[in-house]
């Protein structure tokens, strides 16, 4: 049964008007997949009918972010090297950088939004290897969208995304308590409620739902949500592009012990994720291009 918060998260969604969908490209490709016997040259040439979405994924699979030693020339050889799930979290995150490009009435900056979205993906694998989580790409995707929902409302509500900045400066809180006294839930409600629409992973979905509010995930949830939720504390602390705010919130105690990572390592992840943002710079010259 849906409770308050979720039928009003749900209300802002349906009367949002031009709201992106899913390009037919990642609906075949998603269908394809679930086909335990499809093949690699299959894939790939479902992808290669998009000639800018294959410079696309050739450009990031030969960027440092892999860091292979010998140039991938073609779709089919990315697809055997990286496999399926990698391939089509590429293809998703263009997709996303195109969607949200911004343009007419916006207040978030772009290129600052996606410096933190990047940042945070980054902090994420970090993170994520450290918990011995071995799909570190998958939580690059996850800390990428994070904050989509921020983006919802700036592109789409923006009358109310203004409101919203306007609590942020007069009270000096985080973006997501004003936007829980202006609206009454926050954009990781708006976030996973689109991630729903868009067909994605229960898995995906659920940590940046919960990953302001990480104590609330149960179960199996508790661990992902913990990621991100650090990860995007990780990138604040690094003042990398913008969270909405100038406030650095407070790491989730059950969040941070569900990670078994010792307190006196936080500088060490930050010196990794260094690492990490450098090599994902190739992510920040895809939204450049968008």
């Amino acid at each position: 049964m849906k409770d308050e918060r979720e039928e009003k998260v749900e209300e802002i969604i349906e009367g949002i008007v031009g709201l992106p969908t899913l390009p037919a490209v990642l609906v075949k490709l998603n269908d394809l997949m679930k086909d335990p016997n499809v093949s690699a040259k299959e894939v790939g040439q479902l992808i290669s009918y998009d000639p800018s979405i294959t410079a696309k994924i050739l450009r990031i699979v030969n960027s440092s972010f892999y860091g292979f030693p010998n140039r991938i020339t073609t779709i089919t050889h990315a697809i055997v090297i990286l496999g399926f799930n990698t391939i089509r979290n590429i293809v998703f995150s263009s997709f996303v950088f195109d969607a949200f490009k911004g343009g007419g009435k916006v207040a978030y900056d772009r290129r600052d939004f996606w410096k933190h979205s990047i940042a945070c993906g980054s902090a994420a694998k970090v993170v994520a290897s450290r918990t011995g989580e071995r799909l570190l790409e998958e939580y690059f995707v996850r800390g990428l969208l994070h904050d989509i929902g921020k983006i919802i409302l700036d592109q789409y509500l923006h009358d109310t995304f203004l409101e919203i900045l306007g609590v942020v400066e007069s009270k000096g809180v985080l973006f997501r308590e004003a936007e829980i006294e202006v609206l009454g839930v926050d954009h990781s409600d708006l976030g996973y409620q689109l991630l729903k629409r868009w067909g994605l992973s229960a898995g995906l979905s659920e940590s940046i739902l919960y990953h302001h509010r990480p104590a609330e995930a149960e179960g199996e949830k508790l661990q992902p949500a913990a990621i991100i939720h650090v990860a995007d504390i990780l990138s604040r602390a690094m003042l990398v592009g913008s969270g909405g705010d100038k406030r650095i919130p407070v790491v989730d105690e059950t969040a941070w012990k569900s990670l078994n990572i010792p307190t006196n390592e936080f500088e060490s992840l930050m010196s990794q994720t260094e690492g990490e943002i450098e090599k994902a710079r190739v992510f920040m010259d895809l939204v450049e291009a968008s």
